[in-house]
């Protein structure tokens, strides 16, 4: 038989080549990513640096087909606690004092650090440079006399949401740069004195060019002015055409949203006889006397010169027909004379009014969830009717078309608590684009104290939202 021949072994590499081998492998496989990594970076228009090393989603009619991730709705006004950033107010603040706030231990990915979160700051600075980042974002290194540096950012409106509350002061933002400037994917030198008004927020530190030792931002930045006079702006918030009538106490809180970083004074033209506005907080107060229609122009001035207005009628009827209801339509906005759950007082685009600025919204959370509404009055007993009004929209998640899971209670009751009667009962069935006004008898409860109640109620999943508006309890 033929042998069969043994298999020939494997020549060896003297160990000392195969790592020279090994050694000038890894080097080519190095040059040819760098090599990669610039010519993308060429294709976007901008040189790699540490900005770029955040997570991007597509957004084809953004600045650079990019918006960001990381804590993105925090950082435009889309997370759940946008509703909380106090925008009637701005704090004048300085670097060094936002660089001392202590770094949160965590940061929530659609939740804010209060206060510093919710808070709009101004900062007189120097702008040293800019860049547009590959979130679209315009990237502002601020700087102070002392040399201290921070981050401001502002977003590209195209990666804001339709919802944010902050979405109109943004887009003004970047007009204002865009008028000024026109940055590229490089930074780029401009040292000039700005004012600087924005959100704080707190980023992740991974090595942004001029970023605070404890991450802290403005961003969104919501004004921008140039130069050493800079000055910001004021905006009066319309609280709507209001109702009243002789003898009964009025509360209306004026609202404005200051840039300017001074002080706020308010003046009120055409107030009905009776009515007078505070000079310092704006809450218009005090009893009509009488019965007229007029017009009234509500005016806000800072400090440093910019002012702003809003003006509507405001109808005072006889005290024979008078509205019983405190804050009827909410447009103080806080619940007092009612009592009202955490959350339901609400001046959120997702969820807009009848008319003004503010409503009352119950609900909408999609799990299990009560919110309560309720007012105590008294219902004259020289009075001959009663009337309860109240405008009412509802939308829901709940797909049935038999079956009530989710409802809300309109009930009177006494004192004591005690359910007098359950006027009506509304559910996800009814659920319908706009509002429709309802309408009930109070006739039986002439010379009581009653208290009106709204008690919304869901079960553990799919929301619906019951948002009430321009209530009244007219007695005549």
């Amino acid at each position: 038989m033929a042998r069969i021949r043994p298999l020939r072994p494997f020549s060896r590499t003297p160990q000392s080549r195969l790592f020279r081998i090994l050694t000038i492998l890894g080097a080519v496989l190095g040059l040819a990513v760098s090599a990669v990594a610039i010519v993308n970076a060429g294709l976007l228009g901008r040189q790699p640096d540490q900005e770029e090393h955040e997570t991007v989603v597509q957004a084809p009619t953004s600045s650079t087909g990019s918006c960001g991730v990381e804590r993105w709705s925090v950082k435009t006004g889309t997370d759940a606690d946008a509703d909380l950033i106090n925008l009637q107010s701005t704090t004048a603040t300085t670097i060094a004092s936002l660089i001392a706030l202590p770094a949160p231990a965590s940061l929530p990915s659609n939740n804010r650090i209060i206060p510093t979160e919710t808070t709009v700051f101004q900062v007189q600075a120097t702008l040293t440079e800019y860049k547009l980042e590959a979130d679209s974002d315009y990237h502002l290194v601020l700087s102070d006399s002392a040399g201290r540096t921070m981050i401001a950012e502002i977003p590209d409106p195209a990666c804001v949401g339709s919802t944010s509350p902050l979405l109109t002061s943004i887009e003004k933002a970047r007009g204002e740069f865009d008028a000024k400037y026109t940055p590229t994917g490089t930074f780029q030198t401009a040292n000039v004195p700005v004012t600087v008004t924005g959100v704080g927020f707190f980023d992740f530190l991974h090595g942004q060019t001029g970023v605070a030792p404890n991450g802290i931002e403005l961003h969104a930045v919501l004004d921008i002015q140039f130069g050493t006079g800079a000055v910001g702006s004021v905006t009066v918030t319309n609280p709507g055409n209001q109702t009243g009538a002789v003898g009964t106490a009025v509360s209306l809180q004026i609202h404005a949203t200051d840039t300017a970083g001074g002080t706020l004074t308010y003046k009120a033209a055409g107030l009905p006889a009776g009515l007078s506005i505070s000079a310092s907080s704006g809450l218009i107060s005090g009893t009509p006397t009488t019965a007229a229609s007029s017009n009234v122009t509500v005016t806000a001035t800072d400090s440093t010169g910019p002012s702003g207005s809003a003006s509507f009628s405001w109808v005072i009827g006889s005290s024979e027909g008078s509205q019983l209801l405190g804050n009827p339509g909410f447009e103080t906005g806080s619940a007092a004379p009612w009592t009202a759950s955490s959350g339901v007082i609400n001046n959120s685009s997702t969820e807009p009014p009848h008319t003004g600025s503010w409503d009352a919204w119950l609900d909408g959370y999609g799990t299990t969830h009560t919110d309560t509404l309720a007012q105590t009055v008294t219902i004259p007993a020289t009075a001959s009717t009663a009337t309860l009004t109240f405008w009412l929209h509802i939308d829901t998640a709940e797909t049935s078309t038999t079956t009530a899971f989710d409802t809300l209670k309109v009930q009177v009751l006494n004192g004591a608590g005690t359910v007098l009667a359950t006027l009506a009962s509304y559910s996800n069935l009814n659920a319908a684009s706009g509002y429709t006004q309802h309408s009930f008898n109070l006739g039986g409860y002439l010379g009581q104290t009653i208290t009106l109640k709204f008690t919304g109620t869901e079960d553990s999943t799919l929301q619906t939202s019951f948002v009430i508006d321009d209530t009244a309890i007219n007695a005549g």
